[in-house]
């Protein structure tokens, strides 16, 4: 008589083991899939990726805002939050930084978030664009073109005290006048 082993309690946590091990290398994150990485790509894109960015979603208020945003608040208003996050001090002449604005409608929830990323030269203008282009081509798949020639991404989150879904859009602008990277954030 030939013995199943299907049942036996080695089999099944040899499945288990499989199934674990199968299901947690489906996701390493989205920043792991960016070949060649800026620094200013890897400094500031941080914090939970299910979130809109650094670990804040829309629909926050500016009080659970200000506990989350670690960089340093320069303006507040009841209607705005302006932050200045500064990369790591390297050996050129000149800093690179990014301003982030969180905007709230009237009833107090973040809807809108633009981060303006100040870069020293076209180079690491150039790696930060296709960092941005290829990390949120993995996120949220293939870009649609608006009106200004601008690649726009289609995203939704979870609102976790309504638990509503809502949708939003990422823009990927170039700054006029300055090297750097300008992205949007709009809840829709």
């Amino acid at each position: 008589m030939i013995k199943s082993t299907a049942h036996s309690p080695q089999y099944i946590v040899f499945i288990f083991c499989i199934i674990f091990v199968v299901s947690s290398c489906q996701h390493n994150g989205y920043r792991d899939a960016v070949k060649n990485p800026s620094p200013y790509f890897t400094n500031f894109f941080t914090g939970n990726e299910e979130t809109v960015l650094r670990d804040v979603n829309f629909n926050c208020t500016q009080d659970e805002l200000k506990k989350t945003e670690k960089s340093r608040l320069y303006e507040s208003t009841a209607d705005h939050l302006f932050y200045e996050f500064s990369y790591p001090t390297d050996s050129t002449a000149f800093s690179e930084y990014t301003n982030v604005q969180y905007f709230f409608n009237e009833e107090n929830q973040l809807d809108i978030i633009t981060a303006d990323i100040f870069l020293n030269d076209s180079l690491q203008e150039n790696q930060l664009t296709n960092n941005l282009n290829e990390y949120y081509n993995v996120r949220f798949g293939s870009p649609e073109t608006d009106d200004y020639e601008h690649n726009v991404w289609k995203g939704s989150f979870k609102d976790a005290k309504s638990d509503k879904k809502y949708n939003y859009t990422v823009a990927l602008k170039e700054l006029t006048g300055d090297y750097g990277v300008s992205v949007e954030y709009v809840r829709e």
